[in-house]
């Protein structure tokens, strides 16, 4: 991927439904040049724009879970997890001996509700350790910005200030059935146009321009972006979990999520109080930014590497030979 396609690539991650003219006014390329960069970049399952619920509104608590299992049954059973829509994220670490996913249950589960109920009765797990993630500092590929040549603040600012007025004249009052309709085509391609979305939901265009515009201005929903970085160049990946001393940790987890080699930060339960997902160039530019730049954050008081052999699944997409399905 040259650079014309990564400078796409960071437009998407800023706005995942920015027009496609106003992204190629950005990078300096005609708008069927853009358009059939984002194509061939889509169809090689490299990325893929997603337009979710968010957590708060689905009434949802995220989990981090890390499981020891057997090295022999590890993938088959990422897989399996990788499978399942409360899972997300799902890696295999440690040279195939671990895997560590997150999960989401509601709010008010009962006791045997989701995924961990059933781990314990795995054969192929040997242990596992649940975390609650407590706050998120960042989230999602759309924060990761560690590109050789990432966009200026200009292109940024033009970007971002350039959006189209939604119509608002005409306001609905929609029911959550209504939303889950729009979502679920919205699934299919999270750059739908309100044209597409009119014509296979039988609304008028201005009702799903409006609506749509009224689900991400609430922050009911999140436009974000999956992506292969490998298919980038940026190879070595780890998730970091980080010991913090308590009065730390929001320090820590705001600077952390302000280095542009991170794409989640978190502050979780347990004695690894913060944990962060790391993507870098390789293993030894990982080495130089634990100890350069985690390392020294006053109140680190210890980090565990555990890199990422295989990712089984990103925020919302599956990885099946090397693609985004």
């Amino acid at each position: 991927m040259d650079v014309t396609d990564q400078q796409i690539l960071q437009c998407l991650m800023l706005d995942g439904r920015a027009p496609m003219r106003r992204i190629a006014e950005v990078v300096g390329v005609s708008e069927q040049t853009a358009a059939r960069r984002y194509r061939a970049m889509e169809q090689a399952g490299v990325l893929r724009v997603l337009v979710r619920e968010t957590l708060a509104r689905a009434n949802q608590r995220l989990w981090l879970l890390r499981l020891q299992c057997r090295p022999d049954a590890a993938a088959k059973l990422g897989a399996v997890l990788a499978a399942r829509e409360d899972v997300a994220w799902v890696a295999l670490h440690s040279g195939g001996a671990e895997l560590m996913c997150t999960t989401t249950l509601p709010a008010n589960a009962a006791c045997g509700t989701g995924v961990l109920p059933k781990l314990s009765n795995t054969s192929a797990v040997l242990s596992f350790a649940a975390y609650l993630v407590l706050h998120s500092y960042s989230g999602g590929p759309a924060e990761w910005s560690g590109f050789d040549r990432p966009l200026t603040e200009t292109q940024q600012r033009r970007l971002l200030n350039g959006r189209e007025a939604q119509p608002r004249a005409v306001t609905y009052d929609s029911a959550p059935s209504e939303d889950q309709i729009l979502l679920r085509e919205l699934a299919a391609d999270g750059r739908a146009t309100a044209a597409a979305l009119s014509r296979a939901l039988g609304w008028p265009v201005s009702r799903v321009a409006a609506h749509l515009r009224s689900l991400i201005d609430s922050g009911s929903v999140d436009v974000d972006v999956d992506v292969l970085l490998e298919s980038f160049g940026h190879t070595a990946s780890a998730t970091l979990l980080i010991q913090v001393s308590p009065s730390r940790i929001g320090d820590v987890g705001e600077a952390l999520s302000r280095h542009p080699q991170t794409s989640w930060v978190a502050a979780i339960t347990g004695s690894a109080n913060i944990t962060a997902a790391v993507t870098c160039h390789n293993s030894q530019e990982l080495f130089q930014y634990v100890t350069g730049d985690v390392g020294p954050l006053i109140g680190v008081i210890h980090v565990e590497i555990l890199p990422v052999l295989n990712r089984l699944k990103q925020a919302a997409t599956r990885v099946i030979n090397g693609r985004l399905e």
